[in-house]
């Protein structure tokens, strides 16, 4: 099966271009415009110089976030670690204790 090729005039992909800037829908425009989105997508790259667009600022502001976050869970990760750690020693202690200690050097008065 043979795909029938259709060269589209600079005119008309300038024009399909400037809707685009305005529109909300890419999806849409494509439809009204009788081509595929991708073709959109690569003209406006084309246009840009062929240069991929720089990333958002939010998606490194993102990026920052995540990593500020890993490196809370790690820290919080050590100070459990060290927690629990420090809480399984004093309960070996006290069996410790509890096992060398006597009992005591008075006894209960009985009534």
């Amino acid at each position: 099966m043979s795909q029938k090729w259709r060269k589209y005039s600079p005119e008309f992909r300038r024009d399909a271009l400037e809707k685009m800037k305005t529109c909300a829908n890419v999806t849409q425009l494509a439809r009204e415009l009788g081509i595929r989105r991708k073709w959109l997508y690569e003209w406006k790259d084309a246009a840009a110089g062929g240069q991929p667009a720089p990333p958002a600022e939010a998606d490194t502001k993102g990026q920052r976030k995540v990593k500020d976050l890993e490196a809370l869970v790690a820290r919080q990760s050590l100070e459990l670690d060290f927690f629990k750690g420090a809480l399984q020693r004093i309960e070996q202690r006290r069996r410790k204790h509890d096992e060398t200690s006597g009992p005591g050097s008075t006894s209960k008065s009985a009534k």
